[in-house]
């Protein structure tokens, strides 16, 4: 990138990083975890600056960036710490895995202990973004509504409505997979006249 555009990134994302670093930090529950997920997000902003459209929310477009890169690395961390503990002590696969996730597990390990299956990865693929990310940050990265709120910069409530609407979505997708059946829908009330 050439220094105009360098020049037109700092002066744009400046005024962002102190809201970038107090969402990393409650993300992180570290400050020097927080400054090293800051500095990813900004690189990866300055790498993608060309895809910006100037005239929209940029504070959103950063925060959705800093999201994506601290899954990105609680996955590869959790995924690191599972190889570690079952190469230490093979006998910690009955405390880290269910009874379902072993029994779902394959000859080369199984993806249940790498990440999430095949089925419940399309259902969540199947998600519109703004469900799939609450959804990811309560229950993989098992962030609190508080915490998601402030690093999605949206209200509480809507991070409780979109959880709320993204789990009955997938609830409906996986429910015939899993053999569940789903909740039956109310019929309205018949007034009598």
């Amino acid at each position: 990138m050439n220094a105009p555009h360098r020049n037109e990134f700092s002066r744009a994302a400046l005024p962002h990083l102190d809201g970038l670093y107090a969402a990393a930090v409650r993300l992180t529950r570290s400050r020097a975890e927080a400054e090293d997920l800051v500095q990813d997000a900004l690189v990866l902003a300055y790498q993608g600056w060309h895809r910006f459209e100037q005239g929209t929310n940029l504070r959103a477009w950063l925060h959705r960036i800093q999201v994506n890169a601290f899954i990105s690395q609680y996955r590869k961390a959790r995924r690191a710490q599972r190889v570690l503990d079952f190469e230490r002590d093979p006998g910690t696969r009955c405390l880290l895995l269910s009874s379902a996730q072993e029994a779902l597990e394959g000859p080369d390990g199984g993806v249940m202990r790498g990440g999430l299956s095949p089925t419940v990865q399309e259902a969540l693929d199947a998600l519109p973004e703004e469900f799939r990310t609450v959804v990811i940050l309560s229950d993989i990265a098992e962030l609190s509504y508080r915490e998601i709120a402030e690093a999605l910069g949206c209200p509480m409530g809507t991070v409780m409505s979109r959880l709320h609407r993204g789990r009955k979505a997938l609830a409906r997708r996986l429910g015939p997979v899993l053999g569940v059946a789903a909740e039956p829908t109310p019929e309205p009330a018949l007034v009598a006249a």
